[in-house]
């Protein structure tokens, strides 16, 4: 279905931009829809259709299938050793805000080099140093969003023990904190801090991403060992909005998860 539709956009002799501007997609969520990359929504592909001037009977014919069809979501499974982070970078330029929710790890956008190579190398994969070196840059490459002139409002709430894992050692961690600290006093973003006393709360179903878009739907990123989910149905969205705002309640201020920031860092000197 998705090859299809973008072989009917070929035919019609419009170009991708055309497209996209004429119905208020973005590009990105044009080409997801062109690559089977995401779920294909009935009022999405009847637009197209009927841009591209589509037969009513084979246009029907095609709606019936996308009626029919299964679940919105898409999974993609990782191919090579190191992930493949497109699709994620993409979401991450593209959002107005994204929220952030980690238990075992800093935020890969909140991350040092040394940190990332450290997490890297003990991730028990036999990684070369070609493969941390290409690991490390990619995840690099991904924080230039914070300081983007159109960059999101970020909010990241962590679990209070990642603060106490030495990931690397005390030198790499000390300054993993210092760092995590001097980026929570950006402007556009919002760190907190889940004390362990918090007891059970909705974080327990383990760490997630919610995008919330300008221009299309919301959606849920959710990565583990090696398969990465994107949830657009509805419900997914709204628990995980739900489980954000229940998170944030149970959290430590952002004063008080910075000056803990600062004491678990005092802790390794």
């Amino acid at each position: 279905m998705s090859s299809e539709l973008r072989e009917l956009r070929l035919r019609s002799g419009l170009a991708a931009e055309e497209v996209a501007g004429a119905l208020g997609f973005s590009m990105s969520k044009l080409s997801r829809i062109e690559n089977g990359q995401r779920g294909l929504y009935a009022d999405d592909v009847a637009a197209l259709l009927g841009l591209y001037r589509v037969p009513a009977e084979r246009r029907e014919t095609l709606l019936t299938l996308v009626r029919t069809a299964s679940s919105p979501n898409w999974w993609q499974v990782q191919g090579g050793r190191l992930p493949a982070l497109e699709d994620l970078i993409r979401f991450e330029n593209e959002a107005v805000t994204f929220h952030n929710y980690e238990t075992m790890l800093v935020p890969g956008l909140l991350q040092t080099s040394e940190y990332a190579a450290a997490l890297c190398e003990g991730a028990g994969r036999g990684f070369t140093a070609s493969e941390v070196h290409q690991f490390v840059n990619a995840r690099m490459a991904r924080q230039t969003v914070l300081h983007s002139a159109k960059a999101p409002n970020f909010v990241f709430l962590i679990e209070q023990g990642v603060l106490e894992r030495p990931i690397g050692g005390p030198g790499v961690m000390y300054r993993q904190l210092m760092h995590l600290h001097s980026s929570s006093s950006r402007e556009n973003v919002t760190f907190q801090v889940v004390p362990t006393s918090a007891g059970a709360h909705p974080g327990l179903d383990g760490p997630f991403v919610l995008f919330e878009f300008k221009n299309h739907e919301d959606l849920v990123h959710v990565e583990c060992r090696g398969s990465t989910s994107f949830l657009e149905e509805p419900e997914h969205v709204a628990a995980a909005r739900e489980a954000i705002g229940r998170l944030c309640d149970v959290a430590l201020s952002p004063e008080d998860s910075a000056e803990l920031v600062l004491q678990a860092a005092d802790g390794l000197t």
